[in-house]
């Protein structure tokens, strides 16, 4: 079956909360990928699929959370890579827009780091969107 959303890789910060065998278990991860659709991430602790999942991304204060449910789980070494999708499309797109943040704040430092431009978050952002936008997938397909 082909995928309906494109994938595409970002590494994001993210805390998880999931129930999981009546267990509550509070995991720190990074995601290894997002779509239109979900994210995938590393845990040490094998989730079932349906288990739901409390996402949270501590990028600005408040943080952003959301509730997603395991697609599916699949054993990496000792680690699980698991597959988090979320039910309607606007949870998946402020997703894709937090991740838009992260791809900016990253930009920011780096620009910090290898060229000793002090940029503001706004400045960074007309930046970033002018020279990578193109690149950054905006549409959903099916």
């Amino acid at each position: 079956m082909p995928r309906r959303f494109i994938r595409h890789p970002a590494e994001i910060p993210i805390q998880l909360c999931s129930h999981s065998a009546g267990h509550e278990n509070n995991l720190t991860s990074t995601t290894t990928d997002v779509s239109a659709g979900g994210l995938s991430c590393e845990t040490d602790v094998l989730l079932q699929r349906g288990d739901a999942v409390e996402v949270e991304i501590a990028i600005e204060s408040p943080c952003f959370k959301t509730i997603g449910h395991v697609v599916w789980c699949r054993p990496v070494g000792n680690r699980y890579l698991i597959g988090i999708g979320f039910a309607d499309l606007a949870t998946a797109y402020a997703v894709r827009m937090v991740e838009q943040v992260c791809h900016i704040e990253q930009y920011r430092l780096k620009v910090l780091e290898q060229e000793k431009r002090l940029l503001s978050s706004e400045e960074a952002a007309l930046e970033w969107i002018r020279l990578h936008a193109e690149d950054f997938p905006q549409s959903i397909h099916h």
